[in-house]
């Protein structure tokens, strides 16, 4: 298939000594942390790579990384909202050269605080590409300042009264979401091009303001690594076929995984074999694991933990059902990834994720309040007959998410913020010459 793709893109973006372009890849999280973000920069760069693109990640520093070519490390610490989460610290002197003796073309940011590829992009006079993998309202509890107003508000504090801490929690909300739209804002108007993976999340966008173009490009799965015949991890948990539900998610207030686990008593009354199988960890786990307490399907409910990427496409291929709660998913990778597998999928209907599913044909969306619906189409399709026809127009559907698709249409994406960012300086130029300012930020 990538073989295909050279062919493709025979033609490549070049600079202008006619070289193919060299990307850089500026992350706040990759390996060896797991989540969305970095499979989406990993495939990205893989199909950049064969298409005969150079492509440097840089990224933080991680006391776990392990040497990688083409990846550039950043002095990075602790988050403490995040304990998995590095935040990148203002790069030395001596780095800042090394990244100008790279000598990027265009630099493309990933992740929720992508100011180092914004600072890079200006000083070394750069076409800037940003693709919104997070709307920042969803995640306001990670901001530094909410868990010590949130703890404030508590109401069980002797000092608090319920009508006031309803008054400060609602302020708190308000007040962090305003404070993450009007960042997003800036940062956007700032880049050359943007792209984000659903029309939802570009609607949203352009509702807040934002004036760069926004290119649509939903994030590809790499369907040849996922699709290689695996050993069943199944076995190991001693869990028998028809019997397998299976969740990928980071264990976190976000991802709403306790509405899967609140879900599984009715689930459990028709079909008490049922195991709920959740790849994943996060600062959340241990509340998880005591609500699977509370609710008696402790013995129902198996926390695996983090899993190589290498390894989830044997837990996809083997398991029965795919569900899914967050509704706060930009678009929703793991979707896509359990139905590229032959995975049917059962999801809620809300955000980003309506764009991985194809409801009624690789599965289904419900409601997001409608546990009983939710129940009935997990356990519709545990039945054999319907299971094999959802699974068999999975694999099909899920084609049109590949890597090598997505690569294709982010070099649209950069073409049009390279012509973009020409514009821009020849303006400049013109301007400079007249003795003309311009506003500030542009």
């Amino acid at each position: 298939m990538f073989d295909q793709l050279q062919t493709r893109a025979a033609h490549p973006l070049c600079n202008a000594k006619g070289e193919p372009l060299h990307i850089g890849m500026f992350t706040d999280t990759y390996l060896p942390q797991i989540n969305g973000i970095v499979t989406s920069v990993s495939g990205l760069t893989h199909a950049l790579r064969h298409m005969g693109y150079r492509v440097t990640i840089v990224a933080p520093q991680h006391p776990q990384q392990v040497p990688e070519e083409g990846v550039f490390r950043v002095r990075a610490t602790l988050y403490p909202p995040i304990p998995e989460q590095r935040m990148v610290l203002p790069p030395s002197i001596r780095k800042w050269a090394r990244l100008r003796r790279l000598r990027f073309d265009l630099i493309h940011t990933h992740g929720a605080f992508p100011v180092l590829g914004l600072m890079a992009a200006r000083m070394f006079a750069l076409p800037l590409v940003h693709t919104y993998h997070t709307r920042m309202r969803d995640y306001i509890h990670y901001y530094p300042w909410y868990p010590y107003i949130e703890a404030f508000a508590d109401d069980a504090k002797w000092y608090m009264t319920t009508k006031a801490s309803s008054r400060i929690r609602s302020q708190l909300n308000e007040r962090s979401i305003s404070a993450g739209e009007r960042f997003d804002t800036w940062f956007s108007n700032r880049c050359n091009g943007l792209i984000t993976p659903t029309q939802i999340i570009a609607d949203e966008l352009l509702e807040m303001g934002v004036r760069a173009n926004v290119d649509v490009v939903a994030n590809g799965v790499d369907l040849s690594r996922l699709r290689v015949p695996r050993a069943d991890p199944f076995t190991n948990l001693n869990i028998p076929q028809g019997s397998r539900l299976l969740t990928v998610s980071r264990l976190a207030r976000e991802k709403s995984v306790d509405v899967l686990i609140e879900r599984m008593p009715a689930l459990l009354k028709t079909h008490p074999d049922l195991k709920l199988v959740i790849l994943g960890d996060g600062p959340d786990r241990a509340e998880l694991e005591q609500q699977t307490l509370e609710l008696g399907i402790e013995s129902s409910v198996v926390f695996v933990g983090y899993v190589a990427n290498t390894e989830v496409g044997a837990y996809y291929q083997h398991a029965d059902v795919f569900v899914f709660a967050s509704v706060t998913e930009t678009q929703g990778m793991v979707a896509l990834e359990a139905a590229s597998c032959g995975l049917p999928v059962v999801a809620r209907a809300e955000g980003g994720i309506v764009n991985s599913v194809a409801d009624a044909v690789a599965g289904y969306l419900v409601a997001p309040d409608d546990a009983e619906l939710f129940v009935a189409r997990v356990l519709e399709l545990l039945e054999p007959i319907q299971h094999t026809q959802f699974a068999q127009n999975a694999v099909t559907w899920a084609e049109s998410g590949s890597l090598e698709i997505m690569a294709l249409k982010v070099l649209q994406s950069y073409k049009k913020a390279m012509q973009h960012f020409e514009k821009r300086q020849t303006e400049r130029s013109i301007l400079g010459v007249l003795g003309v300012g311009e506003k500030a930020g542009e």
